[in-house]
């Protein structure tokens, strides 16, 4: 199935696609510099104190040491894993109305936000042209944790603004919903 054909479903009526696209596989984001080092941290310090749970042959010790160990085999590799499924599962697109992402995992999960109301679009992006729009504002911890694995860790930390992570020709994608906006906002007034 095509792009095209996955966002068919989610269009209101005289709805067009301008654009979709999927994230370019990347394994390392920015929270890494912070993540990567205080995993392994936790990962020599949970396999230790998860091996003397063992050797108690207590069951509820061996189960919170089962715990400990898998949490940090979650940090330290898991996430890269669950990463990379997540990134060849997810897709977005620009209409001449919203902004859709879908991630086909488990579950269809359909993320919208109408062009008109997002307060800001950021972008970031590297000398290839390859970069990350988001749409709105996320706390600085919140955005220290997006697509590293560990985004459930910022949800004390407000909601997290849609985002397309690393994407091709991210100036083009910006460019078009910049003028989508100036469109749209000149067209309400």
């Amino acid at each position: 199935m095509n792009s095209y054909e996955l966002f068919q479903p989610e269009l209101v009526s005289g709805e067009k696609i301008m654009w979709t696209g999927q994230p370019h596989l990347k394994i390392f984001s920015r929270g890494d510099i912070l993540f990567i080092p205080a995993s392994l941290l936790w990962g020599g310090i949970a396999s230790l104190f998860g091996s003397l749970f063992f050797l108690t042959f207590s069951p509820i010790f061996i189960v919170i040491g089962a715990f400990f160990v898998f949490a940090a085999l979650y940090f330290v590799f898991g996430r890269f894993i669950y990463k990379i499924w997540k990134q060849k599962r997810t897709y977005y697109a620009v209409t001449d109305k919203r902004i859709l992402i879908i991630t086909r995992g488990w579950k269809k999960n359909v993320q919208t936000v109408f062009i008109d109301t997002v307060p800001a679009v950021n972008k970031s992006i590297g000398s290839s042209g390859r970069g990350s729009l988001r749409f709105g504002n996320t706390s600085f911890w919140a955005s220290l944790s997006e697509n590293t694995g560990l985004d459930f860790m910022a949800t004390g930390y407000g909601t997290q603004a849609p985002q397309f992570y690393n994407i091709d020709d991210a100036q083009r994608v910006y460019d078009i919903i910049v003028e989508l906006r100036q469109r749209l906002r000149k067209d309400s007034s």
